[in-house]
Order: C-alpha cells, then sequence, then structure tokens
C-alpha cells in the first residue's frame, strides 16, 4: 500500500515538473510576440513635415508635423545637414495620431540645407529642405535689400 502512495506522489511531481515547464515555455513564446507588436505598428506608420518657419534672428525652427495614420510615434531626433557637419537635437514629443502638431526648436544655427525627424519607428521619418521653410530674419532683409537694388537699377 505503501508502495502505491510513492508511486503516486512521484507522477505527480514528474507531472508538477511538466505542468511549471510547460507554461514557463508558453509565457516566454507570448512575451515575445509582445515584443514585436512595435514592429508591426511601426510597418504602418506614416508622418511627413507639413510646413515650417525659420528666424535666423531668434535661432527658432518651428514646424508642423503631419502624423498621417492613427499610430502615436514619438518624435526622437531633428538632424540638420550644413555644408561641412551635422548636428542634432533631442526633440522628445509625442505625435499622437491623425493630427497636425507643431514643434518649436531653439538654438539652431541659420545655413543648414535639409533636415531629418527621426521617430521611435526606425524606419519612420521625415525629410525637409532649406527651400521648403518661410525664413525670416537677415536672410529676407538681404532679399529685400537685394530687390530694391534691382529695382533701383532699372
Amino acid at each position: 500500500m505503501n508502495q502505491v502512495y510513492l508511486l503516486i506522489a512521484t507522477v505527480m511531481g514528474i507531472v508538477g515538473i511538466f505542468t511549471l515547464w510547460g507554461s514557463t515555455l508558453v509565457s516566454n513564446r507570448l512575451g515575445g510576440a509582445e515584443n514585436a507588436t512595435p514592429v508591426t505598428t511601426c510597418q504602418s506608420a506614416v508622418f511627413k513635415f507639413y510646413s515650417g518657419k525659420y528666424d535666423s534672428n531668434t535661432k527658432n525652427l518651428y514646424m508642423v508635423l503631419e502624423n498621417q495614420r492613427s499610430i502615436e510615434l514619438r518624435l526622437n531626433k531633428l538632424y540638420l545637414f550644413y555644408p561641412k557637419n551635422m548636428v542634432s537635437f533631442e526633440l522628445n514629443n509625442t505625435l499622437e495620431g491623425n493630427i497636425l502638431k507643431s514643434i518649436n526648436v531653439n538654438g539652431i544655427e541659420d545655413g543648414f540645407s535639409s533636415g531629418t525627424i527621426k521617430t521611435n519607428c526606425p524606419d519612420v521619418s521625415a525629410d525637409f529642405s532649406y527651400s521648403q521653410l518661410i525664413v525670416s530674419g537677415k536672410v529676407q532683409r538681404l532679399s529685400i535689400l537685394e530687390n530694391l537694388g534691382n529695382l533701383l537699377r532699372k
């Protein structure tokens, strides 16, 4: 009779070990699926540079960005490309789904040719060129003076 109880206890112990192993295996696989979700979300994310303004006097870059999907994006960095170097700025803003949002970045030196805004999704970014910006400050005043000079020469 004691041998039957011992056999039952041994079988129950083995079943318990297999149950623990199986539940650990399933939770690890589900955990991997949860980690894959952002990649799937990022595949359908799209946003673009809608418009912008740069003031060379205040060194302020004002940008309007458009999130074209319902996926929330985190704006991580702004990269500005100058003739001889590249400068980055931390953004740390959230761009909610299906909206236009404006952001300001201060301390921007004049002379950049283009920019790129990077998000938390590695393949989702927006590019813009200096020519897409409305520029005010020193650059605009120079063009007004040039126009006056052209008018006076005529």
